[in-house]
Order: structure tokens, then sequence, then C-alpha cells
């Protein structure tokens, strides 16, 4: 452990030079920032300087930190501070429970923590992070250090990041000074997400950006969204005609092909719902409904979730019931479905045409009507 409170004042070891320690091992009354128990301050010929417990740490979740983590931190109090932070503090403990901030500071009078994450912890003491800081009234901004392994226009993120599906994700390279922040999230099968990704100096980068309101974060999020659905429509659908038989076979009837499928299709879903990318899965759920049913016709969730796996052996992801209700329940919102007593009732087919224009005009109109919608905003 490289720090440790002194009279509330925190000592840093990575800031103390070789020359300096021997007059801070005559002092004492060292604390652990973590459980608050004394610790003894350590040096010897095969181990750099270290502060030790003198009885187990007390701190369930408290682990020895790493260069990065350690750095990481250091590198954002001092950003935080040059951008005009009030009351940065690193390893700031909360009012209420046993949960410590790596970084805590407050903006435009809100208090807020990040939390630097580089190695893989359950979604059960992610969620319980999370409550702790709502609890203390702060709102938590995770900050990923990991490696980052970009394809060429999706992005495969390391796994700790998954957890984080509420927010932008934000992406640390503390060797470089650069931050990537990752908006417009969308899982486009199991292993990829779809993203508008931009990257920052840390010295260009605002707080204001980290931690814009969610207004600006919506109507900015549909205008990417909708550069995402105009790409598949003029480029990337020509990939997926080569290889989706099954698909094209329910296209055909209707006289359209992967470029002119219904605006309802294509709209973000959280998590994998099926192995397929989103815009493909969610073209067999409208277009299974169109061909299997006729108009006022009632469904049940299981009944297309049936149809979908047995006649057109779509592989299910781990939040494919989930997924596929929140995508029943955007149709419903758009029109073409109603809701009633969990059942969904055919009440209107899609408008289909016959160019790419018109498609274009109402997937912006739809857009619209899915800002409104708060659950996938």
């Amino acid at each position: 452990m490289l720090r440790a409170r002194q009279n509330d004042v925190l000592i840093d070891l990575t800031k103390i030079s070789s020359q300096q320690l021997p007059h801070l091992k005559l002092t004492k009354h060292f604390s652990c920032p973590y459980c608050g128990a004394p610790v003894i301050l350590r040096q010897g010929s095969k181990r750099r300087a270290h502060f030790a417990h003198q009885t187990p740490c007390r701190f369930g979740e408290h682990e020895s930190e790493s260069e990065a983590h350690l750095m990481s931190k250091e590198i954002l109090r001092e950003w935080l501070i040059d951008c005009g932070a009030k009351k940065v503090e690193v390893e700031y403990r909360l009012p209420s429970g046993n949960r410590i901030a790596d970084l805590y500071f407050e903006w435009d009078g809100k208090a807020y923590a990040f939390e630097i994450q580089k190695s893989m912890m359950s979604p059960e003491v992610f969620q319980q992070r999370i409550s702790d800081y709502r609890h203390a009234r702060v709102e938590v901004i995770w900050i990923f250090i990991g490696e980052l392994n970009r394809l060429k226009t999706t992005y495969r993120v390391n796994r700790v990041m998954r957890l984080q599906k509420e927010q932008p994700l934000i992406h640390l390279n503390w060797r470089e000074r650069k931050v990537t922040i990752f908006n417009q999230i969308v899982w486009m099968n199991q292993r990829e997400i779809e993203a508008i990704r931009k990257t920052f100096s840390l010295d260009q980068l605002t707080i204001q950006q980290v931690v814009e309101d969610d207004q600006l974060r919506v109507n900015r999020r549909l205008e990417d969204w909708l550069a995402l659905k105009k790409d598949f429509r003029c480029h990337k659908f020509a990939a997926y005609q080569r290889k989706e038989y099954a698909l094209l076979r329910l296209c055909a009837p209707f006289l359209i092909n992967l470029s002119l499928l219904p605006s309802v299709i294509g709209w973000p879903i959280e998590g994998a719902v099926y192995t397929k990318p989103l815009f493909i899965w969610q073209a067999y759920v409208v277009l299974c409904i169109m061909s299997e049913y006729k108009e006022q016709d009632v469904f049940t969730l299981s009944d297309i979730q049936k149809k979908l796996k047995g006649l057109y052996r779509l592989k299910e992801g781990p939040h494919c019931l989930v997924g596929l209700k929140c995508y029943l329940d955007l149709l419903v919102h758009f029109g073409m479905l109603k809701s009633q007593f969990g059942y969904f009732e055919y009440v209107k087919r899609p408008r289909l045409y016959a160019q790419l224009d018109p498609y274009l005009i109402e997937d912006a109109q739809l857009g619209e009507r899915w800002k409104q919608i708060k659950d996938f905003s």
C-alpha cells in the first residue's frame, strides 16, 4: 500500500524521494485510508517502501493498486484542479456507508466521483457500488483503463466496460494522456458494440464534456444514431445480402431488400438479444410478424420468440427475453403493434417504399418519437 493518512493528510510514497524517506520513518501515527486502522512504514532491500497493516484490513474490497491505477488517479486529479473543479480529493470516504471514491470533486453545485477500474468485477458488486454512491447523492463516473481493442467499424471492449451501459463509456490511456468517450453504445451481437467514438487529449477535454446533461446527450445520440442507420442503408447492407439468405427470402414477398427495410427496424436496444447484429435480428422480428400474422391478429412474447428460434434458427443471447420485450414495446410506440394484458396485437403494417430517400425522412421522424421514450434514451 503506497498511501496512508497522517493527521488527515494523505501521504503518497510515489511522491516521496529516497532522501525524504528516513525522516518520514521517524514520524508515527499513520492510518489506512480505507479502514482507518493503524499502519506502519516499511522499507527493505528487496521491496520498495510501503505501508503495511499491523492487523488485517477491515475494508473487504481493499486491494493493492497497480501503477496504472495510481498514475491515472494522479493525472485525473491534476486535470480536475486545472479545470476548476472544487474540493478535489483522492481516496475520499463517503459520509454514509463503507465506500471510498478514487477521486471526489464538486462541479456546478453537484458532487461527483471518479471510479477507476481495470480488473473485472461481478455485476452484483458493480451495482452495489452504484447504489452506494446514489445513497450518498454522489454521481459516479466510471473511468476504464484496461486495454482497448479496436476493429475497423465496430469496437470490441474489455469485459469490465460491458458492465456500464447507462452512461457513455469513458476510457483513459494514462500513458498518452488521452481520453476516449464512447457515445451511442449498442450491442450489435454477443461480443461487439457499435458506438460513436471520440478521442480527446486530456489537455483539450473539459469537465462539461464528461458530465454533460442528459438532454444534450439524447439529442446528440439521435443525430449519431441516424447517421448509423443511413450508413447501414447505403453501405453495410450489401455485406449481409451475401449471407442472410433466410432474411432475403422474408424480404422477397414485400419487394424490398436490406437497404429498404422498414423504418421501425434498426433502433438501439440494450443487451445482447440475439447473436446476429442489431439491424439484422430486428429485421427478422418485424418481417416475421408481417409474414406470420394478419392485421388484428394477437400473439404473445413467447409466440414470437418460438417462431424466431424455430423457423429462422436465431441464436439467443443472454438478454433475449428482456431485449425482445423492449423492442416489441418500441413497435407499440411506433404504432405497428398494440399491447394489452400481456398480448400484442398486429394493428398496422409499416410503410414500404421502393426508393431510399423516403426511408431517410421517415427514420428522422421516428427518431423524434424514439427520443420521447426514457428507457430507450
